[in-house]
């Protein structure tokens, strides 16, 4: 097959590139820069996108880029490299003679939104059919995101759309040129995850009750050939493990991976001022989604469960 990938130079982009290699399928990356196996998004722009068989959209920038302070600047930096992308793939697609067979968009699992949850509550399960618990900043974005999607021609195109929520990938430790500290280097948010436990200051997110609705790197690059390879698939599916644990259970779980203790929490107020209270919600609150269509599509979790996923990624 020829599959074309919108961001595969990113995190889960390359991961996707390097599987489907393996099994002898040709690649063709959408990049802002030119180069072999590879167009530019402005060839995309003015519809010089090559014949293919899927065409998977991943670009955007991340929302949680703590390399990046939260401005109003860098919020609309966020939005339009997600829609302008997704608008831009869409037209081109609607406009061939000949589409591929699949369209898999991706969007996050903040179309969620937050809500309120008592301390004497259960978070509620969300499907892909779950309408929003609430409308913070992080469900706004993913709504607009995913409306530009929808606007394939599904008559000719299948269109998957996956919500993919916080995804896991294999932290390597490797120490400092001077010094003992021994600092992860990978893809995804693991490798920030596991630095402060490092440093011994590993902690629980506020109240620590929010669910964390985890992925290993390999289940989300698994789903999205299991999309492309099945044809009956079409419509909205959760890209999260079954085995969903609220915050403080993970953080004790990759405590103990690290042999590192967990010696306090951080408040929710110091969280928000570091990240902005914008984009605070999907740290502090958090939402309980159930993969339910993607278990009922036929597709088997290869981490379902929490500690085997850590042990294999740390």
């Amino acid at each position: 097959m020829h599959v074309i990938i919108g961001g595969g130079s990113g995190f889960i982009g390359s991961a996707l590139a390097a599987a489907l290699h393996r099994r002898g399928d040709a690649v063709t990356i959408i990049s802002r820069r030119a180069g072999p196996d590879r167009i530019t998004w402005n060839q995309v722009t003015v519809g010089d996108v090559p014949p293919s068989d899927a065409v998977i959209n991943l670009a955007g920038k991340h929302i949680l880029d703590m390399r990046r302070r939260w401005t109003a600047a860098y919020r609309d930096e966020v939005i339009a490299s997600r829609v302008e992308t997704t608008r831009a793939l869409v037209d081109a697609l609607n406009a061939l003679p000949r589409p591929p067979g699949v369209f898999i968009s991706i969007a996050g699992k903040c179309f969620y939104g937050t809500g309120e949850i008592g301390a004497d509550q259960e978070y509620p399960q969300l499907t892909e059919d779950s309408e929003p618990m609430g409308q913070d900043l992080p469900a706004q974005m993913v709504a607009v995101w995913e409306r530009e999607a929808e606007g394939i021609d599904s008559a000719r195109i299948r269109h998957v759309q996956v919500r993919i929520g916080i995804v896991l990938g294999r932290a390597v430790s490797s120490s400092a040129e001077r010094g003992r500290w021994r600092v992860e280097t990978s893809g995804g948010i693991l490798p920030i995850l596991c630095l402060p436990f490092r440093l011994g200051l590993g902690a629980a997110l506020g109240h620590g009750r929010q669910p964390f609705p985890w992925v290993h790197i390999d289940d989300v690059v698994g789903l999205l050939l299991h999309a492309i390879d099945t044809p009956t698939m079409a419509g909205r599916y959760n890209a999260v493990a079954p085995g969903i644990r609220s915050n403080r259970e993970f953080t004790a779980a990759l405590a103990r991976q690290l042999r590192r203790p967990v010696l306090w929490t951080i408040p929710s107020w110091l969280a928000a001022a570091a990240v902005g209270t914008e984009r605070a919600s999907i740290l502090l609150e958090g939402q309980n989604v159930v993969p339910m269509r993607t278990l009922a599509s036929g597709y088997r979790f290869r981490f379902p469960e929490l500690e085997p996923a850590l042990r294999d990624l740390v």
